[in-house]
């Protein structure tokens, strides 16, 4: 059996240790916040003193962003001095794209696998990571990968891998942007509405009716923000500032994205940086015209999906 070490064990990485513990796995783990270290421990996990004494045969590194994970990999004591050929790193962290191909580069020339990764869980990690069914997204050469994905199909249902390390960064910073703008674009609408004296929920069924489901589905995530789960505003606005901040290196103009990022600025100005994007959006613009949206919400209950069978899928060559 393969043996993990787990670097970071916040609200993504706790629960991901205890996913860990549960399918069987000798799991060492590291943090700089000594207590989360030692709440993995009693759990059944051994504690390493440094990013380096955490590296096994597979190695996950769950963090913020970008800035913690060089910090973790490259520097002082990081699990680079101690990935050497045969390991295995995996970053599930927020990073970017920029950072997936520079471990890449450097883990080639010490001739260890890198694997580039995002969580897509149906609601926060913390929630749904211990007892429900959410997806691994993994990039990389299938044939060096495949051996990690079956191990992490024994902790996550369903493995989907990518050809290459950077993409599951992309394609991670790409779906936000999609449910941010179309958050965006709906709480004007419903403003728009409300403040002629429409219903919001009399339009949505209008769109249930139609047969517009898609667009029905986009304003069903922006009615059921009562719901506050998810990824938080702050989460949404550096995935935002990681996308902008390539695009001018690449030289890809982003106006759309640039002009939704400057609201999500104004939401973290007045305070909603732990809403997530539905509910923030729709406190921003009550404040922005005056519109009372609280009809523009319907019934929702936190859900843990059930559980399925275990599932690894190819995309691409």
């Amino acid at each position: 059996m393969h043996s993990i070490g787990l670097i970071g064990l916040g609200n993504a990485g706790r629960p991901m240790a205890e996913r860990i513990l549960a399918a069987g796995y000798p799991l060492t783990v590291y943090d700089i916040d000594g207590a989360a270290v030692e709440r993995a421990v009693t759990r059944g996990a051994l504690p390493a003193g440094s990013a380096a004494e955490a590296v096994r045969d597979i190695t996950i590194t769950l963090l913020p962003s970008s800035v913690e994970v060089r910090q973790a990999v490259l520097g002082e004591q990081g699990a680079i001095e101690a990935l050497q050929a045969g390991r295995t790193l995996i970053d599930l962290s927020g990073t970017d794209p920029e950072c997936a191909r520079e471990l890449q580069e450097r883990l080639q020339q010490k001739q260890a696998t890198f694997i580039g990764g995002t969580i897509h869980a149906s609601g926060a990690p913390a929630v749904v990571i211990p007892n429900g069914q959410f997806a691994i997204v993994i990039g990389g050469d299938r044939s060096k990968i495949e051996p990690a994905a079956k191990v992490l199909n024994q902790i996550a249902q369903t493995i989907i891998g990518l050809p290459e390390p950077w993409m599951p960064k992309s394609f991670k910073i790409a779906i936000i942007l999609y449910a941010t703008t179309n958050n965006i674009i709906t709480a004007e609408i419903c403003s728009w509405l409300t403040a002629q004296g429409a219903d919001p929920k009399l339009f949505f069924k209008l769109l249930q009716t139609t047969g517009s489901q898609a667009s029905a589905s986009r304003m069903e995530e922006f009615m059921k923000r009562n719901n506050n789960d998810g990824g938080a505003l702050s989460n949404s606005y550096k995935d935002f500032r990681q996308a902008l901040n390539l695009a001018a290196k690449l030289e890809i103009p982003m106006p759309l994205a640039s002009m939704a990022n400057q609201l999500q600025e104004m939401g973290r100005a007045v305070g909603l940086q732990r809403f997530n994007s539905p509910a923030a959006m729709g406190k921003l613009y009550e404040l922005l015209t005056g519109a009372d949206l609280s009809a523009a919400t319907i019934p929702a209950q936190k859900k843990i999906p059930e559980s399925r069978e275990p599932r690894v899928v190819w995309l691409g060559s």
